[in-house]
């Protein structure tokens, strides 16, 4: 009995110490728990905070929407779109070998390079960008099958206009930076900044919110105006395309200045380019000749040759000048005119252009009063246009010029400038003495509206010569397009013309002498506008053309069809006395000339002449504007004034349409457009 009661006293105990440790090891849990749960909560809650946020959410680099570039007359030259590009997951894509030989002909691409990076370790390859709409119809079934294939939409730039005004504009990178042209110089106004955005995302790394940030408008670039007006640039570019192939030169460059303030309203090259296709045109045609070009003048020069010989007053407009019957001896160098001639007063220098008058004239002046002459009108110097790289112009100083020197710069030889330099000289000229800074940008405007930059010229404007001079050479100008001058083919029936013609010897480096069969042939010249309008002085250069080198035979006739344009687009009332004078002679000259020197000659997608050229008093037809680059329903908006019939065919925007953009529009045409998604 006692044995029994020994046991189960023992087994008592034994109970209760496993009660106890058991109670023990709960009580340790326990506390492990609090001790953990502070840790985590307390000591340390920032760095546990940071990876819940690290898995459950990402912040996203987004590049904000680029600025436009819009034209004078509101057309949109530069936009940015939403544009997808295809990119990989490679741990995800099981045949890589055979969806590379399936993705090559789609993407332009070889196989052997597509599959080398589907079989990259990375988790995210770029495989192609900004993909066209032809090849996003083509992958999307990929995109489904594959599980490693998706698309990326990213910005992509865009410029509706094609081939308008491309070296101008210039383009951006892959990523939508500004790399050449326009797109270069305003980047830091054209560019969208940079911002992260925090997006949340469930287990599987899908995007959960779906928020609008509508603050990132502020964040958006700027809205770049220019002074290009599309109707006046596309008919420049016409104009040049016909003089160069007509005379089968190399290239050209066309210019529209508003001569009271420098505004470009055209700047046309030929060949020009495409922006939307860069990588397919060569690299050489992203330059813009007509501002970073240095090339000799000829004798488009002779008229500051003029103005310096007035502006000292050693001269006067009717003095008399002996030009040696054609040959007149400088040192052991020879000048020789185009033609012999004798006594000429100055304005008939000009009207000849006499390289012998010229260096006579400036010979009685002496190198410095020339020079003095020449940097007023800025040669020697940038002009301040705003398009990147442009160059000083070449301009020795008097003190190292001899006197041949002195007589080749006389008549444009020994000095180099671009385009756009002689013509706001042109300008100064026109607008009655004043410099001018050429620029092509007329204001830059935020996505609030406000105006975050503006062209305004710098202090007060300099004069670089009397009213009365400039009056002067203006008549001597207007000689030129006289039928015995050297540029009849640049009169138009009913308007007054005045301007100058240039034949510039190019040099040759490796013989180190002037070439006798490269040659730029020019002319710059402006229209007397009516009264209250400021004159538009317009250059046109054709390089090197071989069926003729004279500027009077090859330019002058682009010049003549550029204004034909502007005097109608621009509403200037024609003359009747000059339309009287002037139409004999245009019939005389196209009698004698093999390129047609009708004064309204018919151009490419302009019409012939109409009855409201023909007769002032009939009421003109409204000028047809031009609709590429825009959408079918801004089309039908500027158009339903016309009352005329719409045709479309394709889908997208405008990339063709009849009537052509400046031509007349008659009664009962209808409206032709060809839309295509594809630019």
């Amino acid at each position: 009995m006692k044995r029994i009661k020994r046991e189960s006293k023992k087994e008592r105990r034994s109970l209760q110490n496993r009660i106890r440790w058991v109670a023990g090891l709960v009580v340790f849990c326990l506390s492990a728990v609090v001790v953990r749960a502070w840790y985590v909560q307390v000591i340390n809650h920032d760095h546990y905070l940071a990876r819940q946020q690290q898995q459950r959410s990402a912040n996203l680099l987004l590049t904000c929407k680029r600025g436009e570039i819009l034209a004078a007359d509101g057309g949109r030259l530069a936009v940015t779109v939403k544009g997808k590009s295809l990119f990989a997951n490679p741990q995800r894509i099981k045949n890589s070998k055979k969806l590379a030989r399936v993705l090559a002909p789609i993407l332009g691409q070889q196989a052997t390079i597509l599959e080398r990076r589907l079989r990259s370790k990375r988790s995210f390859v770029w495989l192609k960008r900004s993909l066209t709409q032809s090849q996003v119809r083509a992958l999307a079934p990929w995109c489904k099958k594959e599980k490693g294939l998706a698309f990326f939409k990213e910005n992509q730039r865009i410029y509706p206009n094609r081939e308008l005004a491309g070296q101008v504009l210039g383009f951006t990178n892959i990523d939508c930076c500004g790399q050449e042209g326009l797109e270069s110089y305003y980047d830091k106004y054209l560019k969208g900044r940079q911002v992260y955005l925090e997006r949340e995302y469930d287990a599987k790394r899908q995007v959960v919110d779906s928020y609008e940030y509508p603050e990132l408008d502020f964040y958006k670039g700027k809205t770049v105006y220019l002074t290009i007006d599309r109707h006046i640039q596309a008919w420049a570019e016409a104009a040049l395309a016909k003089a160069v192939t007509g005379s089968r030169g190399r290239g050209g460059v066309a210019l529209v200045m508003n001569a009271e303030d420098g505004a470009l309203l055209a700047m046309a090259q030929y060949p020009g380019f495409n922006p939307n296709s860069k990588r397919k045109n060569n690299p050489a045609l992203w330059r813009n000749r007509a501002a970073v070009d240095l090339m000799e003048p000829g004798s488009t020069f002779k008229v500051f040759t003029l103005v310096a010989a007035l502006a000292s007053g050693r001269f006067k407009i009717d003095d008399k000048v002996d030009c040696e019957q054609g040959k007149y001896k400088v040192g052991r160098r020879t000048i020789h005119d185009t033609h012999e001639h004798g006594l000429l007063r100055l304005d008939e220098v000009l009207k000849y252009s006499s390289n012998i008058g010229c260096s006579k004239i400036v010979e009685q002046l002496g190198p410095q009063c020339f020079y003095d002459t020449l940097k007023k009108f800025g040669f020697g110097a940038r002009s301040g246009i705003d398009f990147p790289h442009e160059p000083s112009g070449r301009l020795r100083s008097w003190r190292r010029w001899r006197p041949v020197d002195l007589c080749n710069i006389a008549f444009g030889q020994g000095v180099s400038l671009t385009p756009v330099q002689l013509t706001a000289a042109y300008a100064a000229l026109a607008n009655g003495g004043y410099r001018v800074v050429p620029h092509l940008v007329d204001k830059v405007v935020n996505a609030a509206g406000w105006t975050v930059y503006e062209f305004r010229h710098k202090g007060l404007k300099q004069r670089v010569c009397s009213r009365a001079v400039a009056r002067q050479v203006d008549g001597a100008l207007a000689q030129v397009v006289a039928d015995d001058g050297t540029a009849p083919r640049a009169r138009i029936p009913g308007f007054r013309v005045a301007g100058k013609t240039g034949t510039a010897q190019k040099f040759d480096f490796k013989k180190k002498c002037y070439s006798h069969n490269k040659y730029w042939a020019s002319f710059v010249g402006y229209v007397d506008p009516p009264a209250g309008q400021s004159r538009k002085v317009v250059y046109v250069m054709v390089d090197e053309p071989k069926k003729s080198i004279y500027g009077g035979m090859v330019a002058a006739p682009a010049f003549r069809r550029i204004n034909q344009h502007l005097v109608s687009y621009l509403n200037y009332t024609p003359d009747a006395e000059l339309v009287e004078l002037a139409m004999p002679l245009a019939e005389d000259a196209a009698g004698a000339c093999d390129d047609s020197a009708d004064a309204f000659a018919a151009e490419p997608g302009g019409g012939g002449e109409s009855a409201a050229d023909a007769n002032p008093a009939v009421p003109a037809a409204p000028i047809v504007p031009d609709f590429t680059g825009q959408t079918i329903r801004e089309a039908l908006a500027r158009i339903s004034r016309y009352r005329h019939k719409v045709k479309i065919s394709g889908q997208g925007r405008i990339v063709a349409q009849q009537p052509a953009p400046g031509s007349r529009l008659e009664p009962g045409v209808d409206f032709v457009f060809k839309l295509s998604s594809e630019i």
